[in-house]
């Protein structure tokens, strides 16, 4: 990763850390928990490391496993801990550095992390919301990422059309589309939170996981999905039919695709994201359908699939340009079935350009 843009970073995180008197940061990854913020704020894509910053200093420990990658990946002083445990390398440095304030991501450090380094004396603050807000700008190089991640979901779902027949399991359909995405070249999916694929009735779960259900001819399955490639996500869902489909599933469908072009016209600088959710709602509302839209509208994507900001009717969030966020509505109907349809945006000085392009807005239907 280019070092100027990782120093970037440290600057501007460090406008809201160093003048509220942190002397330091540190972060962990723990055997691949919390590598999101190691990397963004090191280049390292390792699974075990910890970075230690402050307005200066920058120090970077790994073990034997990632010494050589470290050094490649990072423009930072790489410490091999060797036989040494990460708390006392941790303790040795902060001591020589005379720091005392601690910033820590409280939502990604492990309990026992956390109370090894309290009893060692040091304050520790939560900055895992500094960290967020600095990650929530997305540079151009980020960007790409991203669209490069939705090409790649995008192919392989249309890839796998021609896979799909009555019968198919839905896990079947979920491997599938992650062989196929490795294929294209992407490091697969999104890891341990699985893809969405939920047939028949199942559909109306807005977060079905993949079962050994079988699809049949007549039903639809909503399946959300996406790649990962160079760490950086994509997040798309679409809805495909087996045989023709109902006259209200149609309708569903095409009012979902309303909402979501009318809430994708109101993005820009500026905008509440409440307003933005508002706008889809309306809708739905419109057609009596909004009580079963029952989560927001959509959040932000980047190193991980759920970033800031939210695009909520509760988000405090006002949408900045270099926002990637994600537009989301559904209609979930128990006992009857559920759909979604999902892209990728980016926030530009001009509205919304959306970023899954690749992959046509429709319900798709496959013939048998």
């Amino acid at each position: 990763m280019n070092r100027n843009l990782i120093l970037d970073r440290h600057s501007r995180v460090g406008k809201s850390l160093w003048p509220n008197g942190i002397d330091a940061v540190v972060l962990f990854n723990i055997e691949g928990v919390g590598w999101e913020d190691l990397y963004y704020f090191s280049g390292f894509r390792g699974t075990s490391g910890v970075l230690i910053f402050g307005p200066r200093e920058r120090f970077l420990i790994t073990d034997g496993r990632y010494i050589l990658q470290a050094r490649e990946q990072s423009p930072f002083t790489v410490i091999d801990k060797g036989n040494n445990e990460d708390i006392a390398l941790v303790e040795s440095l902060l001591r020589d550095l005379g720091a005392k304030t601690i910033g820590i991501n409280a939502k990604t450090l492990p309990s026992y992390l956390y109370l090894k380094l309290a009893r060692l004396g040091f304050e520790l603050v939560d900055v895992s919301d500094a960290l967020a807000v600095c990650r929530r700008k997305k540079s151009q190089e980020e960007v790409e990422l991203i669209k490069k991640a939705a090409e790649q979901a995008s192919k392989a779902f249309l890839n796998i059309l021609n896979d799909i027949r009555p019968g198919i399991k839905e896990t079947e359909v979920a491997a599938r589309l992650e062989y196929e995405m490795r294929l294209l070249g992407a490091e697969g999916g999104w890891g341990d939170t699985g893809f969405i694929v939920a047939s028949g009735e199942r559909s109306a779960l807005p977060h079905g996981r993949p079962t050994l259900r079988e699809w049949q001819k007549g039903e639809w399955a909503t399946i959300d999905f996406g790649a990962r490639y160079e760490g950086y996500v994509s997040d798309i869902t679409r809805n495909v039919y087996i045989g023709s489909p109902s006259k209200k599933a149609v309708e569903i469908h095409s009012l979902l695709c309303m909402a979501h072009i009318e809430a994708v016209s109101r993005i820009k600088p500026g905008v509440a994201a409440r307003d933005v959710d508002a706008a889809a709602r309306q809708i739905l509302a419109n057609r009596g359908l909004d009580k079963y839209f029952t989560h927001s509208l959509g959040h932000g994507i980047g190193l991980e699939v759920h970033e800031m900001p939210r695009l909520s009717s509760r988000s405090t969030d006002v949408l900045e340009e270099g926002d990637v966020v994600t537009v989301e509505p559904g209609v979930y109907m128990e006992g009857y079935g559920g759909m979604r349809v999902e892209d990728d945006y980016l926030v530009t000085d001009k509205g919304a350009q959306r970023l899954t392009a690749d992959i046509p807005m429709e319900l798709f239907v496959v013939m048998v």
